[in-house]
C-alpha cells in the first residue's frame, strides 16, 4: 500500500518540536547531523514530503480517531548526510489530509 496523498506538515511541528532540544525522545541532535537547523526548517518540511510522496507503508495502524501509517523514508540533508527515518502520518476518519505526527531515525 502507498501512502494517501494530501500529505501536511505543521510548521510548529518543526519549529518547536524536532528541531528544538528535547530531553526526552530528542530529534534535533539526529537532524543536525545531517544539516538541519531553526535556520532552514523549511527545507526539513520539503525533504520529508518528497521522500514520503508515494512511498510504501510499512505498517498500517488503526486506531480510534482514524489511521496511522509508518512509512520508512531516507534522503540526503543540506550537507549531502544521508537521513534514514521512520515517519508517522494519521489520516483522521473525516478527513482527506494525512497529517505528519513525528519522526525519528530508522535504526534498522
Amino acid at each position: 500500500m502507498k501512502i494517501p496523498p494530501n500529505l501536511v506538515i505543521p510548521d510548529p511541528k518543526l519549529t518547536n518540536y524536532l528541531l528544538v532540544y528535547q530531553p526526552k525522545d530528542d530529534k534535533s541532535e539526529y537532524l543536525a547531523l545531517a544539516g538541519y537547523t531553526l535556520d532552514n526548517w523549511p527545507s526539513l518540511k520539503l525533504d520529508i514530503i518528497e521522500a514520503v510522496k508515494g512511498s510504501d507503508v510499512a505498517e498500517v495502524i488503526p486506531t480510534d480517531w482514524g489511521t496511522r501509517f509508518k512509512v520508512k523514508s531516507e534522503w540526503y540533508g543540506p550537507n549531502g548526510r544521508l537521513v534514514k527515518v521512520i515517519t508517522i502520518w494519521q489520516q483522521d476518519e473525516a478527513s482527506s489530509l494525512v497529517k505528519f505526527i513525528t519522526l525519528y531515525p530508522d535504526k534498522s
